[in-house]
């Protein structure tokens, strides 16, 4: 599990960061098509939009994996070892089944609900932006039964 772990980190850090360079280089032809030549192209709008949420979809699951996400341990912190790991389990279990609940099967229902749709300016099919949440869900989940392993691990020997 762990080397899929890496792979996958060494992946997604490479797609985000390229996603991250991309999506600079569109926001800047933007100022330049809009305030220089004064006709602004009406495709980047869009493509950054689309862009900034693959990127969020992405990247959250790639934070998480990482533990560098959001958590409140107020509580967490005045907890005996085997309290905290105890927490740890309850928290990744959680978080599998909202990600597989939600993310993986909300995500791929409503990426099937899209069929039929298009984007308004680039006239790409709209599941090829609701494609993101299951393809997030899947990558949360996967990192989520990682760390739930680990703290499994850190409950049986604490």
């Amino acid at each position: 599990m762990k080397s899929l772990v890496k792979l996958m980190n060494t992946i997604l850090r490479f797609i985000l960061a390229l996603m991250v360079a991309i999506m600079v280089i569109a926001c800047c032809y933007q100022v330049v098509t809009r305030f220089i030549l004064n006709d602004p192209s009406k495709y980047t709008e869009e493509f950054l939009r689309y862009m900034l949420i693959w990127l969020t979809m992405l990247g959250a699951p790639y934070a998480y994996g990482g533990g560098k996400h959001l958590s409140i341990d107020l509580l967490v912190m005045n907890f005996s070892e085997k309290g905290k790991n105890l927490v740890r389990v309850f928290v990744e279990v959680v978080v599998l089944i909202l990600s597989l609940a939600v993310f993986v099967f909300g995500g791929i229902a409503v990426t099937i609900n899209a069929g039929g749709q298009i984007s308004a300016a680039m006239q790409l099919p709209m599941e090829c932006y609701y494609a993101c949440i299951p393809v997030g869900g899947v990558l949360m989940a996967i990192y989520s039964v990682d760390r739930l392993l680990d703290a499994l691990k850190d409950l049986k020997e604490g």
